[in-house]
């Protein structure tokens, strides 16, 4: 038996162009919303400019506080005059409210823009769940006797609420992270160039473990979304044609299946988070 050829990697850029099909018609539905998605952007952005200053506020801290040994005694004695050298208590006091004023500014901006895409992707969800219920409705009736009514129920709300994360999380992602990583980058390299360059040299042995993880997490998201689409299934299945079931005492034949897509789902939530 002939094996079959095996599927050539694409270019990194026709894949990004390939990808970006389903979100660009995703985007389309947010036009209604795109003030309040601005919003949400404008405040992404902002949170990830204030966390590139973190690490440039803390070290002006530390420098500030811990700045050189502590002399001895015996110095104080012959020269009093060091008791009125050093930073001054004003300063340092400006400079300790600095770090609470940075992480009450990036929550703020990451609240906000969390709320601001929550809701323009909720009333996106929404939008399209309608428009797809409206589109199923007017088929035929040979439409409905060739699927099964579980499978359309598992499209309209388990397939949109993945539209809504990609909706909500990607796209502040897209927009928030590499600013972020940008931005730390530079204040690194403006702090301590020598140890940056070192640290970015050492950094891709880190996204090994990271695309292991991601591809596995790909594969149980995909088996997730099997397993809860047979799950709405057998459970709409079962109570449509509840009377029949018992009518003929068939209650253990379809119990076992129910268990076992619910059994499965919920397997795959448990190791969701790992």
């Amino acid at each position: 038996m002939s094996k079959g050829k095996p599927t050539e990697k694409k270019p990194f850029l026709e894949t990004l162009l390939s990808a970006w099909g389903p979100y660009r018609r995703l985007y389309s539905y947010v036009k209604p919303y795109k003030g309040r998605f601005l919003l949400g952007l404008l405040l992404g952005i902002a949170f990830a400019l204030v966390s590139a200053l973190l690490p440039l506020v803390i070290s002006r801290v530390t420098a500030a506080i811990f700045h050189g040994a502590a002399p001895s005694k015996a110095a104080f004695r012959s020269n009093l005059g060091m008791l009125d050298t050093g930073i001054k208590i004003n300063s340092i006091v400006t400079i300790c409210l600095a770090i609470p004023a940075i992480m009450t500014m990036r929550s703020l901006c990451s609240y906000g823009s969390a709320y601001c895409m929550h809701w323009v992707s909720n009333k996106v969800v929404t939008d399209i769940r309608s428009q797809l219920f409206d589109k199923m409705v007017r088929q035929s009736m040979d439409f409905f006797n060739k699927m099964r009514s579980g499978f359309l129920i598992s499209r309209i709300t388990n397939d949109t609420r993945a539209m809504q994360g990609a909706l909500s999380t990607v796209t502040i992602d897209l927009f928030k992270q590499p600013i972020t990583i940008l931005g730390a980058i530079s204040v690194l390299l403006w702090m301590d160039w020598k140890f940056t360059v070192v640290t970015l040299i050492l950094f891709p042995t880190c996204l090994v473990p990271v695309q292991i993880y991601g591809r596995r997490a790909r594969k149980a998201m995909h088996g997730g979304f099997e397993g809860m689409g047979d799950m709405v299934v057998t459970l709409q299945e079962t109570f449509a044609g509840i009377r029949v079931v018992k009518s003929f005492n068939r209650e253990g034949r379809w119990s076992k299946p129910s268990l076992r897509s619910a059994w499965g789902w919920r397997c795959f939530m448990f190791m969701q988070p790992t």
